[in-house]
C-alpha cells in the first residue's frame, strides 16, 4: 500500500470540512425557510425556526411556540398566552385553541408532506 500524497490528504480534509459545513447550512436553511401548511378546512398557517422556538404565523399574527413533551412520532408546540396548540402527528398537523377547546385547523400538510414526505419538524428530531 502506498501512502497518499500530502496534497491529496489536505484536499480531502478540505472537502470533508466543506461537506460537513454545507450539511449544517442545509439543516439551518430548513429551519429558516417558512413552511406553509394547507388544511382541509381551507385554513393555513406558516411555521419557521427551530423546534425549540418555533414561530407560527396564524391569521396575521406571529406566535413563538414552546416545544412540549409528546408521544414518540409526534410533536407538540404551545403558546400559553393565546392558547394555540400545534400537534404534528406523522402525516398531518392540527392546530387547536386549548383555551376555548376548539380545533382551528385540521389535516394540515406542507407541500412536501402532500408528496409523501414526513413533516420537516419530525425529520429534524432524528
Amino acid at each position: 500500500m502506498h501512502p497518499l500524497p500530502s496534497k491529496f490528504v489536505g484536499g480531502l480534509m478540505l472537502c470533508l470540512v466543506l461537506g460537513s459545513s454545507s450539511l449544517v447550512l442545509a439543516q439551518e436553511s430548513s429551519l429558516t425557510i417558512p413552511h406553509i401548511w394547507s388544511c382541509s378546512n381551507n385554513e393555513r398557517f406558516i411555521t419557521s425556526g427551530p423546534a425549540n422556538k418555533l414561530m407560527v404565523q396564524w391569521r396575521s399574527k406571529s406566535y413563538e411556540m414552546q416545544k412540549e413533551a409528546s408521544l414518540p412520532g409526534s410533536m407538540r408546540f404551545k403558546h400559553h398566552d393565546s392558547g394555540l396548540d400545534l400537534v404534528v402527528i406523522g402525516p398531518k398537523a392540527m392546530l387547536f385553541n386549548i383555551k376555548t377547546g376548539n380545533r382551528l385547523a385540521d389535516e394540515c400538510k406542507t407541500v412536501s408532506m402532500k408528496e409523501g414526505q414526513e413533516a420537516h419538524l419530525l425529520a429534524l428530531e432524528k
